[in-house]
């Protein structure tokens, strides 16, 4: 609402003094909303109001009050005729009534809403006051002041000037030694130089991202059900690089809303687009697809609106905006640029749900593009051994089947040292078999009738047994020659313990065989079978030793390969001196563990294998299964393995960010039936508000198009709400209160003129954000002090004309990292992942779900514990606590304007948190060690290093006073000196004592606490 103030003595403005008043108490019933409108009376346009009521009155008659029948409702006694209606619980005051008659009487001119036209540079007004004149913008503040008869306040001590421009353009108080710097320095040019440094300090970029970050919604957990981390930090570290490198605004706004696509986008522009996807996303059970994207999207439309716009467009979600001109068609239009981002619906709680991206820092890049060059020099070094070996298939018998497991089976196990083999030549088997399949220098297969064993003995040392060892045996029982009894054997001194497969399975425990164990019938015919045995199941324990081992069979066809003691040795791993061999062994597998193009060309038979199958299978025998070439390869594998285990490593460290991308085909928008998902009407297209200008020519249809129509030099919004938000950071609110509503319920802006010169200044310097920011703080305006006489607290408590300086309540964020600073503990490192530092316990754990990752809090420790606030883990359901205490948000939403509330509570965090009574305690040390060698010297640095000024004489004997009582204190109670300085991880001073430790604790504490500490001034 206007301040009536503004209005005396003075033609009335419609915009500023009549249109909020029709916009507050009218336009419900009688405003844009076609279907909600009244009597067909619309009050918010020049035929509206010009039009006549059903009774044939006419709604205003200009420059005759008495004959509008506006006026005579607005004032009638009639509780059926009078407007507003009683029912509505709204009237207007004698005083708002005598502005509507003022205006009738006037000429009723209306004019559209200020902020749909386009700002224009007017020339700065001519003032009396000339020296009080730094830059343009004091000429226009002065005018008014002038106008009102008020005279600005004298400009600030130089030591409240710079704690105030530091704390304004970096977040952090100016050091001692800086505030001494610049006061020694008598230079005319001394104020603007340091707001200069301040500007190229890299704080700057930090400080500014905390506010954007606000307006982005950034947030470090998805923000519903489960609420888990997601990986978008990198965005974050985007901002605040943009701001310290001075990005152009417009810039700054292309690459967020539509970095990917633009020709060629950068990495750097991808991550930009972040910005799209900060919304609250959610993998709840039972959501629909459907519906989420709705959800998502209209979030999107709401947040470019508030951000850049200063429009409530959110109200046209399910019907025409009530106060101004957009309709919902307009709102599902603007909702059809967002409509296509190519993201999933459920983002499955995922650190990252796509469409993410990958961005290694340069020394991981070096460090992937090392590990590369060594894997590739170490497979060329195998292509190189592949191409040296000259393989030859051993022979085979005459009348048999290589490639058949079943008429040809090899065994390749060695003997273990000192075993002996029982037969006359090498692995013989005792057989009533008429000839053997196959004989060889190693190994000897046989088909068997009646009794066929293999077996050694005496082996010394002995097979030890490790952890999780099987006995085996690869068997294959022929169908029509079925053996009777199978078993496996081994002996730790007597020939005792078999285990055994058959049909009359003799129990263990039996009379003849008192060591034997059942194991159940005969496996499968017809099929290789793996029989094995755990050895911790049959009571042998790890460590143990055997000396012999053997195979046993009675009656029967059994074919059988590679039986023994295999150690923790995955099957299909183990070596054959036959590719045919292996072939057929791997045939017979029921699951391979070859790579998918072995297998196949291994399926193929083998008259019919391409050259490339054939190289493909035999490269990869000789390389991995080649029982003569595992010297030679396995080595050489092995340092394959290292290396992309490392690249593995490396790659799983490198950061990821959530971007922006766009789907293929162009999903269809439709306007929503009261915003339901699933009642569509209208099919529409991306498209822009008619009250606004239209797209620019050439604009593509697209999230691009959208951004490049923001920044258009014609658009009336995007320069005014920027420029209103910077001033908000300096003065504490904006030149339009409302920064989050330009419409008809926001407010007027106190100084118009002044808004819309500095809204073309910003675009015309190159949407140059420094430009706008140095401006402000070096004003006469800004440079006032902020101390206020009753009477001007009577007249202008809010401090709309601005006669005085800023003075107002420093942010959460600030206020803990001036603490961390005033005490030493300051981390500062620019980007980085979020970090966790202190917060008290249960909080996550008590609104999360079974399973989250942030479902447990788990605090930091070291260097992350004192970051910047700016980098703190951000759980939108459970925000930091600290910082939520002094009004900072949730982030589940878009937020440009925080609140700003004094309560006792703040004062409770300040005395008793954690962090904060850790940082007294370590600028209590700072006291100690740096501060002098009095108490009062000690005091004294204590109040300048918080408050950038010394205390005055009465100040500094309260911090006496205060030291002397709590040091009496602490040497009656040694325990609770001790108790005090263990709070917080950081190692206390254990050389200074520790009740005179503590008694500083306690007056650091008190400093800490001031509202001069908590205060810009």
């Amino acid at each position: 609402m206007p301040s009536l103030a503004h209005a005396q003595g003075r033609k009335i403005d419609y915009n500023r003094d009549i249109r909020p008043l029709l916009s507050d108490l009218c336009y419900k019933c009688h405003g844009p909303d076609e279907k909600e409108r009244k009597a067909g009376l619309r009050l918010d346009t020049q035929e509206g109001v010009a039009a006549k009521v059903d009774s044939g009155l006419t709604v205003i008659v200009p420059g005759k009050s008495a004959e509008s029948e506006l006026f005579v409702r607005i004032t009638s006694s009639d509780p059926n005729e009078k407007m507003p209606p009683p029912s509505m619980g709204k009237s207007l005051s004698p005083q708002q009534i005598d502005l509507i008659k003022r205006w009738i009487d006037e000429g009723a001119t209306m004019r559209g809403h200020w902020s749909f036209v386009a700002p224009v540079r007017t020339q700065p007004p001519v003032v009396k006051n000339e020296p009080a004149v730094r830059n343009s913008i004091d000429r226009f503040v002065l005018a008014r002041l002038e106008q009102e008869g008020l005279n600005p306040a004298p400009e600030a001590d130089r030591t409240t000037l710079i704690r105030r421009v530091t704390f304004d353009l970096t977040g952090l108080p100016p050091t001692p030694a800086e505030v001494d710097a610049f006061l020694a320095d008598t230079a005319t040019d001394a104020y603007e130089r340091l707001v200069d440094r301040l500007l190229l300090s890299t704080r700057y970029g930090e400080h500014m991202a905390r506010y954007w970050l606000d307006a982005a919604r950034y947030g470090d957990s998805h923000g519903l059900h489960f609420d888990n981390e997601r990986s978008i930090w990198l965005y974050r570290e985007w901002v605040i690089k943009a701001f310290n490198r001075n990005l152009p605004f417009d810039v700054f706004t292309i690459e967020q809303l539509a970095g990917d696509l633009l020709p060629n986008p950068t990495i750097e522009q991808k991550i930009a687009t972040g910005f799209n996807r900060c919304n609250v996303t959610t993998s709840e059970g039972g959501s629909i697809d459907e519906e989420v994207f709705v959800r998502y999207n209209v979030d999107r439309v709401e947040t470019t609106s508030t951000v850049f716009m200063g429009m409530t467009l959110g109200c046209a979600v399910c019907h025409d905006h009530k106060y101004d001109p957009f309709t919902q068609r307009e709102f599902y239009q603007l909702y059809a640029f967002f409509n296509s981002i190519a993201e999933a619906a459920m983002d499955g709680n995922a650190i990252g749900p796509p469409p993410i991206m990958k961005v290694p820092a340069p020394e991981q890049t070096a460090e992937l593009a090392a590990l590369d060059t060594q894997i590739v020099s170490l497979k060329q070094k195998i292509g190189e051994e592949l191409a040296k070996i000259e393989y030859v298939e051993p022979p085979v018998a005459e009348g048999t089947n290589a490639a058949d497991p079943k008429e040809y089976v090899w065994i390749d196990d060695d003997l273990p040292p000192g075993a002996k083999p029982q037969g006359n030549t090498p692995w013989e088997f005792v057989s009533k078999a008429d000839k053997p399949v196959f004989s060889g220098e190693k190994a000897s297969t046989r088909t068997a009738e009646g009794l066929s064993q293999h077996f050694f003995t005496d082996a010394s040392p002995g097979l030890r047994v490790g952890e999780g060892d099987k006995f085996f045996a690869y068997v294959y029982l022929d169908p029509l020659k079925p053996a009777k009894e199978i078993m496996l054997q081994w002996n730790d001194g007597s020939w005792e313990h078999r285990a055994t497969w058959g049909e009359d399975v003799i129990p263990w425990g039996a009379a003849n065989s008192p060591s034997r164990f059942a194991m159940g019938p005969l496996p499968e015919m017809g099929k290789w079978v793996r029989l094995e045995v755990e050895c911790s199941k049959v009571g042998i324990a790890p460590g143990a030793t055997l000396n012999g081992w053997a195979f046993t069979q009675h009656d029967g066809t059994v074919y059988w390969d590679k039986a023994g003691i295999i150690t923790r040795t995955p099957q299909g791993n183990e070596s054959f001196e036959s590719q045919l061999v292996w072939e057929g062994f791997e045939k017979s597998q029921s699951k391979s563990k070859l790579p998918g193009p072995v297998v196949e060309s291994i399926k193929v038979e083998a008259d019919k294998r391409n050259d490339a199958q054939k190289k493909l299978i035999r490269d990869y025998f000789l390389e991995n299964v080649y029982g003569k070439t595992k010297p030679v390869f396995d080595p050489l594998h092995q340092q394959v393995a290292e290396a992309e285990k490392k690249r593995k490593a490396v790659d799983d460290s490198i950061p990821m960010t959530m971007v922006s991308g766009e789907l293929a085909q162009r999903r269809d928008a439709f306007m929503l039936i009261r915003g339901q998902y699933d009642k569509k009407g209208d099919k529409v297209t991306p498209g822009v508000p008619a009250a606004l200008p239209p797209l620019p020519k050439d604009a593509p249809a697209t999230r691009l198009g959208l951004a490049q129509w923001l920044m258009a030099p014609e658009h009336p919004l995007t320069a005014r709400v920027a420029v209103n938000r910077f001033w908000q950071q300096f003065f504490g609110t904006g030149i339009v209160k409302t920064a989050e509503d330009f419409g008809a319920q926001g407010q007027w802006p106190t100084h118009p003129e002044l808004l819309d010169w500095l809204a073309v200044e910003f675009r015309e310097s190159g949407w140059n954000v420094k430009h706008i920011l140095k401006l402000i703080a070096t004003s006469a305006t800004y440079r006032q002090a902020s101390r206020v006489t009753p009477e001007l607290a009577q007249r202008d408590p809010g401090n709309e004309l601005l006669a005085r300086g800023p003075r107002f309540r420093l942010d959460a964020e600030v206020i803990r990292d001036t603490a961390l600073a005033a005490s030493g503990l300051l981390v500062e490192k620019l980007g980085g992942k979020s970090v966790k530092p202190y917060q008290p316990d249960g909080l996550w754990e008590s609104i999360s779900f079974l399973g989250s990752n942030t479902g447990t809090f788990k605090q930091d420790a070291g260097d992350s514990l004192y970051r910047r606030s700016l980098y703190t883990f951000w759980k939108r359901t459970s925000p930091p606590p600290s910082l939520l205490t002094f009004d900072a948000p949730s982030r589940e939403a878009c937020t440009v304007r925080r609140s700003r509330t004094n309560t006792p509570l703040q004062a409770l965090v300040l005395l008793n948190d954690k962090q904060y009574v850790e940082a007294a305690r370590k600028l209590a040390e700072r006291m100690l060690t740096e501060g002098g060698a009095t108490p009062a010297d000690r005091a004294a640095f204590a109040f300048r290093t918080v408050t950038s000024r010394k205390p005055t004489a009465d100040e500094l004997a309260v911090l006496l006073r205060v030291y002397e009582s709590e040091l009496a204190e602490f040497q009656a109670d040694a325990d609770a000196a001790t108790k005090l300085l263990a709070v917080g991880d950081a190692k206390r001073n254990e050389v200074l004592d520790a009740k005179d430790l503590a008694a500083w604790t306690m007056v650091a504490n008190l400093v800490l606490n001031l509202d001069e500490t908590v205060t810009k001034e």
